[in-house]
Parts: structure tokens; sequence; C-alpha cells
């Protein structure tokens, strides 16, 4: 508590002493600091973020309430050399005594530092806003238009200053918009007959209708459907100069005329259909003028190459959507843009028209493909509360075009140094190691017996991903050797909505050293010897022996007397049983992602993604195998059988100036059934860690309000829900404020489970840790450096009187290394 006491201390004193500032420091007595802008739109404070984006001038950026690059910019002295050279005046023996103290050198490179701190500062911080009133009639007029644009015509836009006596001031800006004009009679005027027909088949979908409000954005749009519409009706020399839109108003109505030409420059417009489509397969501009050595014609499609045509026709035409013989159509230009350049096999792609006699058209797509082989690497840094340090390195080699159809095959061999905590040679760097190796095959269509094409076009982007991988890991947690196979199908139904189906997703773990387990999860062991010494003094335990310990001495009459040590024996029990298990996971999956993200750099959008899996069914129907407790095996290696499903949730709202609000829901839920008990440890929930409830760490909470002290925390219910505030501190540096909840708990039946960590009805939603914060993050454009500081806010493990705020503080605070956001 004492600590607790001094950090608040600190920080208000930190407060403070930027609330002190004098944030007129560079503002002189004739200038005045504006503080504020507020739009009031026929008396009513405006609300609508899109009026504030035409205010030219405004004021300092605010912190959480307070102008922190202000204050930054003012520790800096815009005049310290004359403010040095004045005090050297004044203070010659000062001056005098510390160049005899220091030389001559390091006087000058004193001063020198001190003079690029103050800079630094400068450079960093964020100058003074001072009112200028040409900028705030600027914004007057930019607002007058913008109603103007929205059919207030006889709107009123006038600005009044509000000054302190503190040379500040804030602006209100009044808007007093009138009645709204709107369309009245809307006439067109098409001289051409083949565009009036396309256009009066199309005219239910103009964006001008009678009756509604006037305003200018209607007619751009309008003008861009149009556009939009002959260009993908055969119309290739139409451009948005042939239309025009003439407006008569009168009595707050407008009547329209909407006026299409029928030629650019004297030319007609008709439709225009496509004769040729030549495919350069190996183009470049350095030996654009030597001669094609390799050609061949392929349903009405001519593939030209300067060397030996490397790519199968067949192949290629799956992502080129121009045929010959039809219209010509933009959208189908960009489609086929599109769908070349996500194959990844080619640097540049250009598409040309060139128009031949009787007014066909000539298409010429030109490829300049990538290096056929290449090769990468990449190193890592990881940091956890389970490998405390590690070093990764991977190399892979990459071949395109493997069977001439735009296919990529990627071979990488990883390997990684740890400093493991649970590796046996503890006390040594990098004390651990773990070796493996993949290899991916990507084909840009479906691979499978029955033809998709009806029902998944090659439009919607249909990929085929096999994916084979192993791993050995050394000297962390018990040795693994993990065998991996995928079979994964994707398309997109729409440009937001993703679909995934893997048709196999198994994965084979067997553990290479099962007798070094109480050797590594001490604090188990540490349990069993507590009951041994207390309940069976004359029994030797040992690393080797706890199972047969268990299994001989803690049985149904040691549970009639003793039942809380019988739980915690057969816990251990049956957590060794699921960590040391040996088992395959022939899994199926489907998985469905919205995403409305225009690109990386959108902040304002929302995600919804669910993922349902299946595993075991159809392998234990057609397995013959059992072990000797029934369970069907393969390959001598139990089926793990079980239902799964993730749903995730995210939502992001822009506010200004980088201010963005993240919020992130997760609900995933697993049940075992049948040919299984539980569900397999890599297929399990945890929680905590850098990208989840920050204030623990990987593993350490849970399941329920149980505190097991074990290394790894697992369930089958997992239930995560943050809420963070991001903003803009200074230049790259940006800040946050994170609430995270959540937990996880086991909804198995079995006796074992203690019942705290049962999820049983709604009043386990008690159980729910919260986790709150501040981070840290440095933007550099292509990377994010982040580090999140995480503190235990409600720790439900903990008496009923003590589960708040009782270890809030630096002390048992958790500290978030990461690379990019945490979701």
């Amino acid at each position: 508590m004492k600590n607790n006491f001094i950090i608040i201390l600190i920080l208000i004193s930190v407060t403070l002493s930027f609330s002190s500032c004098n944030t007129l420091k560079y503002v002189s007595d004739d200038e005045y600091l504006l503080t504020k802008n507020s739009v009031y739109v026929n008396t009513k404070k405006n609300v609508d973020t899109e009026i504030t984006d035409y205010i030219v001038q405004r004021p300092n950026q605010l912190v959480l309430g307070m102008p922190f690059p202000l204050h930054f910019y003012n520790i800096g002295n815009k005049n310290f050399q004359t403010d040095y050279e004045q005090w050297k005046i004044e203070h010659p023996n000062t001056s005098k005594f510390i160049t005899a103290i220091f030389s001559e050198k390091q006087t000058i490179g004193l001063h020198n530092f001190k003079k690029g701190s103050h800079q630094w500062f400068l450079n960093n911080g964020e100058a003074p806003i001072i009112f200028d009133k040409k900028k705030a009639t600027q914004t007057t007029n930019n607002l007058m238009l913008h109603y103007y644009n929205e059919g207030y015509f006889n709107a009123k836009v006038n600005f009044e200053e509000i000054k302190s006596k503190r040379n500040k001031v804030a602006i209100n800006y009044n808007i007093s918009t009138g009645k709204p004009f709107t369309l009245d009679t809307i006439t067109t005027n098409i001289a051409s007959k083949v565009l009036d027909s396309i256009y009066t088949a199309n005219k239910g979908k103009s964006f001008l209708e009678n009756g509604k409000q006037f305003k200018y954005t209607l007619f751009f749009k309008e003008q861009n459907r149009i556009n939009e519409l002959f260009r993908n009706s055969g119309i290739y020399r139409f451009n948005k100069n042939a239309i025009l839109i003439e407006a008569d108003t009168a009595n707050y109505k407008s009547n329209i005329d909407l006026i299409i030409n029928d030629s650019i420059a004297n030319v007609p417009f008709i439709v225009q259909k496509i004769k040729n489509i030549n495919i350069y397969t190996d183009y470049s501009y350095n030996t654009k003028d030597e001669p094609i050595k390799d050609s061949l014609n392929y349903n009405g499609y001519l593939f030209l190459s300067q060397k030996k045509l490397k790519y199968n026709p067949k192949l290629l035409l799956e992502s080129i959507f121009i045929e010959p013989n039809t219209i010509y159509k933009d959208k189908t230009r960009e489609l086929t843009r599109k769908n070349l350049r996500r194959l990844n096999n080619f640097k540049t792609i250009n598409i040309k028209y060139t128009e031949l006699e009787d007014d066909y058209l000539e298409a010429s797509i030109y490829l300049s493909p990538l290096k056929k082989y290449s090769i990468g690497t990449s190193t890592e840094l990881t940091r956890s509360n389970v490998r405390r340090f590690g070093i990764s390195e991977k190399i892979s080699f990459s071949n395109l075009n493997v069977f001439k159809g735009a296919e990529i095959l990627r071979f990488s061999v990883q390997g990684s140094f740890l400093d493991s905590k649970d590796a046996a040679d503890n006390d040594n760097l990098l004390n651990a190691w773990e070796v493996g190796a993949d290899i991916n095959l990507e084909l840009p269509r479906f691979l499978f017996p029955y033809n998709f094409k009806k029902i998944i076009p090659k439009s919607m982007e249909p990929q085929t991903i096999f994916t084979l991988g192993t791993s050995l890991q050394k000297n962390i947690g018990l040795d693994k050797q993990k065998f991996t196979g995928i079979i994964d199908y994707t398309w997109k139904s729409r440009t937001t909505k993703t679909h995934s189906f893997e048709l196999l997703n198994a994965q084979f773990i067997k553990n290479l050293n099962i007798e070094s387990y109480f050797d590594i999860y001490t604090s188990e062991y540490d349990d069993l010897v507590e009951i041994q010494e207390n309940y069976f003094p004359d029994v030797e335990l040992t690393e080797n022996s706890a199972i047969s310990f268990i299994e001989n001495y803690i049985d149904e009459t040691f549970e009639t007397t003793y039942e809380t040590q019988y739980k915690t024996a057969k816990n251990i029990e049956a957590r060794y049983n699921i960590i040391t298990e040996d088992v395959v996971i022939p899994s199926i999956a489907y998985t469905f992602t919205y995403n409305n993200s225009e690109d990386y750099k959108d902040t304002d959008f929302s995600f919804f993604k669910v993922r349902l899996a299946s595993s075991g069914s159809l392998f234990t129907n057609i397995s013959n195998q059992k072990d000797e407790n029934n369970v069907k095996t393969l390959f001598n290696t139990p089926i793990a059988q079980y239902a799964k499903i993730d749903l995730e949730y995210k939502k992001f709202w822009n506010f200004y100036s980088e201010n963005v609000l993240a919020f992130r829901s997760f609900l995933g839920i697993a049940v075992p059934y049948n040919n299984s008990n539980s569900i397999p440890f890599s297929r399990s929930y945890f929680i905590g860690g850098p990208n989840d409830l920050r204030a623990w760490k990987i593993y350490d909470l849970g399941p329920g309000s149980t505190k097991t002290g074990l290394e790894y925390n697992i369930g089958n219910l997992k239930f995560i829900s943050s809420l963070e505030y991001r903003f803009k501190i200074i230049n790259s540096i940006k800040g946050a404020l994170f609430i995270d909840a959540g937990n996880i708990w086991d909804i198995t039946d079995s006796d074992l489970t203690e019942s705290d960590a049962k999820f049983s009805d709604f009043n386990s939603l008690k159980d729910i840790a919260i986790g709150s914060g501040f981070g840290i993050r440095y933007d550099l454009s292509f990377i994010l450096l982040r580090l999140d500081l995480g503190f235990k806010t409600y720790e439900p493990y903990n008496t009923t009187d003590n589960k708040w705020f009782k270890n809030y503080n630096f002390k048992n605070n958790v500290y978030n290394f990461g690379i990019s956001y945490p979701f």
C-alpha cells in the first residue's frame, strides 16, 4: 500500500507540474492562444465530426485532456543562444570560472549539448496555435460552401471570439442553414440512341430522384454511375467529360436537366467488342524490341514469349477475365489485373487496348515475371514467461510457377535457441533448442475431384494450400516431436467475406521425454511430496515413481477421509496424462471471416470471424485398433475426438487525429466426446500474455477462480474482451489505455476437476479476471514496437474481500513487449 501511495504522489506531481506549465510561454501580449473550436448549427451544438473537418485552424493536440505536445514544446528554449550570450555578459566571472574548471573544448561541447536538447524538445513538441482571423474567415467560407453543396442556398455563417484575460481565445462558429432545396423535375437529353437505350434500361438505379434534398454529392455519384455503366456496357471511348448536369432553382426546388453528348472529338460512342487478346508472358522493357520466339494460340488467346513459353495457357487463363468476342468492360480489366496480381508471380502487370478496324479492340496483357527461384531469411527475438529469451532463424526457399500454372512451392527450415525456465539445464543461457521444417504448395485454383466452378467461380479467387511440417523440441517442456499436414481451400464470396475450408488439419504429437515430467513441473511434484510426508511417511517417493504412487495409494479409501488431498493428487495425474499424451488430431474445419477494412491503414472498421472444427469423427469410425483403455488409435496413438467453435469480433472507431477506440471480444468452446475425455494440450485454451489478458503472463491464470500454481493452465472454454483507447503523443510515439477481462474454464463432467475451475452457470461469470493498464508504442511506419504494462485489477481467486486492486502496483504488474497492435 505504501508503494501505491508513493506512485500516486509521483503521478499527481507530474500532472501538476504539467498543469502549472505556462502554456503562454511563446504567446506574445498581442496574440491569443486558440484553445477551443465549437460549431453551432441552428443554435444546437454540432456533434457531426464531418463538419469539424472544414475548420482550418485547430487548437493544440490534447492527450487525455492536456496539451501535452505543447508543454513538451515549451520545455525547449527558442532563444537559447541569445540567452546564453546575455548570461555570459551579465555573469563574466562565473563564465570564466566554468571555463577554467572545464577545458574550452568541453565547455563548447556542454553548450552544444544543451542547445541540441532544447532544439529536440522544440522539434518534437507542438508550437502554440496562435489564433488567425484569416483562417477563421476561411473556415466560415468552407462551412458556407459545404452547406451550399448540401442544398442550403440561403445559409449564413459567422464566427465569434470568446477571449479570456490570459491571452486565450475560444471560437464559436454559428451556422443558420435555412430551408434546403429539393430535386423536382428531372429530364434527360441523350443524343445517342445507343447510350439512351443503355441509360433507360438502368434508370431505376439513378441517384437523382424527385423529392430528394439537393446535394452536389448526388450529382457526383450519378456521374460516376453513368460513367461506370457505359464503360461496362462496351462504350470504350466514353468518359465523364461527356456528362453535363444543369440545375434551375426557384422556390426551394430544382429542375435538373441531364445532358449526355453523343461523341468525343467528333468520334461517336458505339459498343465495341474485343477481337484479339495477346498475352506476353515474359515482357521486359529492356528487351521489348527483341523478336518473339515462342507462341501458342489457345481458345482465342495468343500467348507470346521471347523465350520458351513457361506458363500453361489453360491454367493461366484461370486468372484472366477478358474474353474474345465480348464487349469491352472496365470491370473485367480490373478483375484480370487483381487476380494476376494475387498470383505473386509477376512484378508488373500492364493491360492495354488498341482500336482496330471496324471499331474492334485488341487487348494486350504484359506480364513481367519475378525470378523463379528465391531465398529469404528472417531472425526473430522472443520473450514470454515460459521462454525468457529466444532467438530463432528461418531460411525459406521459393520456387514460382512449379507446374506452369503460377503455383508457388515454399520450403523452409527454422531453428531456435531458447532460454527456457522449464529446461533441465536452467542455469545456462540458451539452454534449449527447437528445429523444424515445412513445405508449402499454393495453387491459385481448387484441386479437387469435383468441379466447383459453378458454385465458386474463378472471380472468387479460389486457392488450394497443401502444407507438411515437422518440428523437434529439445529440453523445452517434455521434448516433443510434431508432424503436421493441412489441406486448405480458401475463397472470397465478396470483397469483405472470406471462406476457408480445411479438408484436413492433422497433427501427430509424440512426447520424447515423459520421464522428466516432474523435473519440469516442480510445483505439482511438491504437492505430492506434501501428501506423501503427511499421510504416507513410510513410502518412498521420487520423480520417477510419482504416478505409480498416485495409482497405488490415492484410492477410494483415501478419498473418504482426505477428499481435498485426493482431488489434488488426481488432478495432477489427470494433467500428467493430458500433457504427456501422444495423440493424433485429424480435424476438419470451416472458417468465415468478415472484414470491411479498406486497407492496413484503415482505423474505422469491423471484423468478425467464426471457426467450426471437428476432430476424429471419421477416423474413429474407420479405425479398428484400440489400446488397453479401450480408446481407438491410429498408428498405435489415441485419436482425439472433439468439437470446437471460436467466435471473434473486433470493432474500431476513429475519432480524430489518430485517436482510436478499439474493442475485441472472443469466445471459444471445445467439447470432447466418445473417444476422448479431454482436449489435447495443443488445442486447449490458455489466457494471458502480450496479445491477450495483459495483466497476467501466458498460462498463468485459471481455470475459473482456482490458483493452481502450475506452469501451464488450460481449459476448454475461454472468454476474453478488451477495450483499448489509442492516441498519439508526439510524432511517432503513441500511447494507449486498456482494460482486458476474461478467463478460461473447464466444462467437462470430470469429478476430478475442482468446482471452482468449472463453468457451471452464469454465476461463474464472477470468475472473470480484469486487468487494466497503459502502453507506449513507437510507430516506424513499417513496424510498430509495443510495450504494455498490465495491472491486476480484479483477481477472482483471491478472498471475497480482496479481489479488487489487491496487487494493483508496479511490484506485481506485467510487462508485455510486442510487435504491432495486440488486436
